[in-house]
């Protein structure tokens, strides 16, 4: 979405704002139920690094996450510390779903 957020990105679980031509920011963590706002991950994300930016994101999601967890309220409940430094050590295709 844009930067207005008339789609409510704010509220989602997972979300890209667009901050600039080929350009987004990162939010993640918001309620799957619309209870929670989402927290700002990463500033600026150019569109040719989404796969490597969300791999980890979504690999520490599969090994890490509880039973029924969604994935929003994992974002909420490890943090955007705990997300970063898995992010820091991980290496690009070695979790597979």
């Amino acid at each position: 979405g844009c930067p207005n957020g008339c789609a409510r990105p704010y509220m989602a679980e997972l979300a890209f704002v667009g901050d600039g031509p080929n350009s987004y920011q990162i939010w993640l963590g918001g309620s799957p139920v619309l209870t929670r706002t989402a927290f700002p991950y990463v500033a600026k994300m150019k569109d040719a690094d989404l796969e490597a930016t969300m791999e980890p994101i979504l690999a520490m999601f599969i090994q890490q996450k509880q039973e029924f967890e969604a994935f929003g309220d994992f974002c909420h409940r490890v943090g955007v510390k705990a997300i970063q430094d898995y992010t820091e050590t991980y290496t690009l295709g070695s979790v597979k779903a």
